[in-house]
């Protein structure tokens, strides 16, 4: 009479006999951001096309890390289909989170979005507007910030970007 161990041990191998893998780490081989995807190169040499870089592939945009080139990622099959997707990746080249009009996307640099107004931009602006600074005085103090309404609409706009 077979042990416990025995009889799990060979379920294992006859699943894995019939059956897929439900996970892979592989290579990344090439990656096409605009399409969502990256082909990747298995432990044996294997290519596999397509893999997805986040669930669905539609014209909407969420999230999505992109894989460095001959870096490993964890792929992961989608259901019971011959569809993989990256869950997982040691070297990352670039994160993006989109949410209706706000975009923040990390690389080597930050970028941050929201409503038509990037925060480099505003930055650039503010920065601009210090060195334009100018005052009135009257022999003494300062009594007057001349481009107050520039510093007024930056700090609006910045409320705009920024929560």
């Amino acid at each position: 009479m077979a042990t416990v161990d025995q009889i799990r041990t060979q379920l294992e191998f006859m699943a894995k006999a019939g059956a897929p893998p439900v996970t892979n780490i592989a290579q990344v081989n090439s990656v096409d951001e605009a399409a969502g995807t990256c082909d990747l190169r298995d432990e044996d040499g294997q290519l596999i096309f397509d893999v997805r870089l986040r669930p669905v592939l539609s014209g909407n945009k969420s999230f999505i890390q992109i894989p460095a080139i001959d870096s490993y990622v964890l792929a992961v099959r989608i259901e019971d289909d011959e569809d993989w997707m990256i869950i997982a990746c040691d070297q990352v080249e670039k994160i993006a989170w989109y949410t209706g009009t706000t975009i923040f996307e990390l690389t080597e640099k930050v970028h941050i979005e929201s409503g038509g107004e990037s925060l480099a931009t505003l930055m650039d602006d503010l920065f601009q507007a210090i060195s334009n600074m100018v005052f009135t005085t009257n022999t003494g103090p300062t009594i007057n910030l001349v481009n107050a309404l520039e510093f007024e609409a930056l700090k609006t706009r910045f409320k705009t970007l920024l929560k």
